[in-house]
């Protein structure tokens, strides 16, 4: 078993360990989320910024993500700690992972925003990729499935690993 196999695997436990820990007793623990959590941590393991500054990652909208997220908190991704901002809305000028949980919060300003700012912008609404996002979850085949926006990326001055490239649809 490859060494990042291994690593991705732990992961996924680690997370769904503290996950069980952090959900209520009487709430449903959503495997998806759980998934998509990990996935954010992921993404910025195998994105390059032009700058190397502390990982942040911020939620912006009422997303069950808020749940798993704080799990991500203090963990180290290419020698820097991750930092999790979920306030409404977070200070985005601080954040270098975006997920956008609300389809009507993708305007002209937070794309422009993202652009100047470095910001990798991830939700999992509906078309968010083919309207200028960054990287969409998808549910297709009841299976989570990653498209990615190209244009919007290289817009950003962020540059994907092939890893994460050869994971996704790709959009030009």
């Amino acid at each position: 078993m490859s060494q990042s196999l291994l690593k991705r695997l732990l992961l996924c436990i680690a997370v769904n360990l503290l996950a069980n820990a952090y959900a209520a007793d009487n709430e449903v623990i959503n495997r998806e989320d759980q998934l998509k959590t990990v996935y954010l941590l992921h993404f910025a393991e195998l994105t390059e910024w032009p700058e190397s500054t502390p990982i942040t990652i911020c939620l912006y909208g009422h997303s069950p993500l808020r749940t798993y997220l704080p799990i991500l908190k203090g963990l180290k991704v290419q020698g820097q700690t991750v930092n999790v901002a979920s306030g409404n809305p977070p200070p985005i000028n601080h954040c270098q992972i975006l997920f956008i949980s609300d389809p009507n919060s993708l305007n002209q300003t937070l794309l422009k925003t993202a652009k100047s700012q470095h910001i990798l912008l991830v939700s999992d609404t509906d078309n968010f990729a083919h309207n200028g996002g960054m990287i969409q979850f998808a549910l297709r085949d009841n299976k989570l499935k990653l498209v990615v926006n190209m244009t919007s990326v290289k817009a950003a001055g962020l540059k994907l690993s092939s890893k994460l490239l050869r994971m996704a649809e790709i959009l030009e």
